[in-house]
């Protein structure tokens, strides 16, 4: 009963002439969808269920009389029925489903430049060539690859005419990069992939929404640099290394300058050939940097 819908026109025609309209309201009990056209004159009558936006009509006839839909799925009217005297004939019912409208989800990926899982970087940031997988629980529903929007931005994908549902989003990361922190903001502007999956939450989508708001931000990975090589004894005085191997020279400290700051210290030694002379500064961040010999 809880199912029963108000607000819906019914028309009550004695042949082509419109006899009386009613619009479905509780019943005594306060069950809704309810309809009653009274103080008929008997004769041959057939109603029409008037369609409320978002709904069509359920198929008809698909069971007992006063259990079934009797509205023709096009028009929304019933048969002719003939009423005698004194009848109360109350089997004449409309089933109704909500119209199934394709639904769209999508929106964006970009650069995180300064890495606060917000998209305040400038639309120069949108990044193309991203794969981005769609999924219905553990089912790959479609892929697409980010690309110029109509205005020519880049960063954008969109996966439409989808089946209203439950969804989620696998952004892949591309070489080079990682995802920015999730969840930082207003959900049209962060980022909502998993920092270490690419997956977002699932959301629901119902008939015709076009949710634009599931975004990944992506940041240069920091690949750790180095810096180095070699301290020698030029034997002729000539700045090349033509002296041979022999002439590398170790126990001379090397220093590593970012700016003025002293980074780290060395001193020179065998390589791992055995050769002497050798230095290295590894697992460096990228940056600007000097080096002092002494």
């Amino acid at each position: 009963a809880a199912q029963g819908l108000n607000g819906v026109t019914v028309n009550l025609y004695s042949g082509a002439t419109l006899v009386a309209t009613r619009v479905t309201a509780n019943d005594v009990n306060g069950n809704p969808g309810y309809y009653l056209f009274d103080n008929l004159t008997p004769g041959d009558y057939s109603v029409e269920f008037v369609k409320p936006a978002g709904y069509d009509f359920t198929q008809a006839d698909q069971g007992a009389d006063s259990n079934d839909s009797d509205a023709n799925t096009t028009t929304g009217k019933t048969i002719i029925t003939t009423l005698v005297s004194g009848e109360n004939d109350l089997n004449w019912d409309a089933g109704l489903v909500l119209q199934v409208i394709p639904a769209s989800l999508g929106d964006y990926v970009w650069v995180d430049t300064n890495n606060d899982g917000e998209q305040n970087d400038g639309a120069a940031q949108g990044l193309n060539g991203v794969t981005v997988n769609l999924y219905s629980g553990a089912t790959l529903v479609a892929t697409r690859v980010t690309a110029n929007d109509v205005n020519g931005n880049p960063g954008y994908y969109l996966f439409d005419n989808l089946t209203p549902g439950d969804y989620s989003v696998e952004f892949v990361k591309p070489a080079g990069y990682d995802f920015t922190q999730a969840d930082q903001g207003a959900d049209s502007n962060d980022s909502d992939a998993n920092t270490t999956t690419g997956k977002t939450i699932i959301t629901t989508l119902v008939s015709g929404e076009n949710d634009l708001n599931w975004d990944a931000g992506l940041v240069l990975q920091v690949i750790p640099a180095s810096l180095g090589d070699y301290v020698w004894v030029d034997t002729n005085n000539d700045g090349l290394q033509n002296d041979g191997a022999a002439q590398g020279l170790n126990g001379v400290t090397v220093n590593l300058y970012s700016g003025n700051v002293l980074v780290d210290t060395r001193v020179t030694a065998n390589d791992g050939m055995g050769n002497p002379g050798y230095y290295l500064f590894d697992n460096l961040t990228p940056g600007d940097y000097s080096v002092e010999f002494v």
